[in-house]
């Protein structure tokens, strides 16, 4: 049976992460580096908004210099922060009809007919949430050690379009949201998940 989109999708993210992505480590200057994706940074930047009062705040607090060599997986909690992260935001998509996490009568085309949906059984949304809680820690600066296939060969023919991206990244959002997440540290991790659009979007969208 073919392989949900998401439930694999990180493997492609780490892939672009390791190629260049800056979040995981803050600059020692008033911004973090950006993703190494100009356009994945614009797309993060119109969900967020713009985050300089907010560092601005920091520094008039005394909390900036604290947090400005920290790693983006320090800020986020650890690996116990983005546990809870991954575990919010996966009942979310999982389940949200916009996203069609599970791809549902998604037509592959005539020489594949329709795409086997994915199962959301409990042993099946617990090998996602592993998988996701380590690509989001290694790509975020934090020790892991990452156990995902070649997104490119996964995403073949699962006909994801840009709304169902869109979609999935508000849930993620909705989930930091929640959680009491800070902007800067909202915007850094969907830019890291934005950098995937191309590789995760079909062609054809």
């Amino acid at each position: 049976m073919k392989t949900h989109w998401m439930n694999l999708c990180a493997a492609g993210l780490l892939a672009l992460t390791l190629g260049g992505c800056g979040w995981g480590q803050s600059t020692e200057g008033d911004e973090p580096a950006g993703s190494g994706d100009p356009e994945a940074d614009q797309r993060a930047e119109m969900r967020v908004g713009s985050t300089d009062n907010d560092r601005d705040d920091k520094k008039k607090n005394g909390k900036d210099g604290e947090k400005r060599n920290a790693t983006l997986f320090e800020r986020l909690g650890g690996q116990a922060g983005i546990r809870r992260l991954v575990d919010d935001m996966t009942t979310r998509v999982v389940n949200d009809p916009r996203v069609n996490f599970s791809r549902q009568n998604v037509d592959g085309g005539l020489l594949k007919g329709d795409i086997d949906p994915w199962d959301p059984n409990a042993q099946n949304v617990q090998h996602f949430k592993d998988r996701m809680v380590e690509f989001i820690s290694l790509a975020a600066g934090g020790p892991a050690t990452y156990q995902g296939r070649d997104m490119g060969t996964v995403h073949d023919g699962m006909k994801i379009t840009n709304s169902e991206f869109d979609a999935m990244i508000g849930d993620i959002k909705t989930s930091m949201e929640r959680l009491g997440i800070a902007r800067q540290e909202q915007k850094e991790l969907i830019a890291i998940f934005e950098t995937t659009r191309k590789e995760i979007v079909g062609e054809n969208d």
